[in-house]
């Protein structure tokens, strides 16, 4: 006769051990941004040396380093790669105007900040990017959204040299001038047909405008109780 096997009895898992493992702690904020700026230089660097944005995302991440997966986690869409190196780009300028002595004209310390933009290690070469950037209305609408974004940036600056709140007419109107002069000053100089320097550019775009919207408000000499009464 053939032994009967019996059934094992199933051992009960022990508690919690039927759970999903609790999902990997993602890197901390700090080391994503560092990444996805690296991720960011190496798609402007490889649009530069192509001249062209005519890529795919998988042809994109592998030119990072980067997975398929973790590009599409980092950059929603491909257009999006770019903001990370041009947002850091806009920020140095911002962080230097903040920086400059307060007795400092606020249109001196934009017009040098953004020329010290040009020469750093990182620095951004305008010249061969925006062609790029213009090549498609999708890339295009993205360094619009970051230029608007700077707009909230330097009105901050305003308001706080000015002692005003960054949301006030006077601070949201000076962020948005700022930003379209810093604009037109990287724009124009290579799109007139003749090469100019993008700090005189900016520099007669804020002559321009004048001093009135950067400056302090004077307030009046008040009157004395005599001058009054007369």
């Amino acid at each position: 006769m053939r032994q009967r096997v019996r059934p094992q009895p199933r051992k009960r898992p022990a508690a919690g051990a039927d759970r999903e493992p609790p999902p990997l702690s993602f890197a901390p904020r700090e080391a994503r941004d560092r990444a996805m700026l690296e991720a960011s230089r190496a798609v402007i660097g490889l649009f530069l040396r192509e001249g062209t944005s005519d890529f795919t995302v998988k042809e994109l991440a592998a030119h990072a380093g980067l997975s398929e997966r973790t590009f599409y986690r980092y950059f929603p869409r491909k257009e999006d790669a770019i903001r990370p190196a041009v947002d850091a780009a806009l920020a140095r300028i911002v962080s230097d105007m903040r920086a400059a002595p307060r007795d400092r004209p606020l249109s001196e310390a934009m017009v040098e900040a953004q020329r010290r933009s040009f020469v750093e290690g990182n620095a951004m070469n305008w010249e061969n990017l925006l062609p790029v950037v213009n090549e498609t209305e999708a890339l295009r609408a993205v360094w619009l959204r970051i230029l608007t974004d700077a707009e909230v940036s330097l009105s901050h600056v305003v308001a706080e040299r000015l002692g005003i709140s960054p949301d006030s007419q006077r601070a949201r109107l000076a962020g948005a001038v700022l930003a379209t002069a810093g604009r037109l000053s990287i724009e124009q100089p290579f799109s007139s047909g003749r090469k100019r320097d993008a700090g005189v550019v900016l520099a007669e775009c804020l002559e321009l405008l004048g001093p009135t919207l950067f400056e302090e408000p004077v307030s009046p000499p008040r009157r004395s109780r005599q001058a009054r009464g007369k």
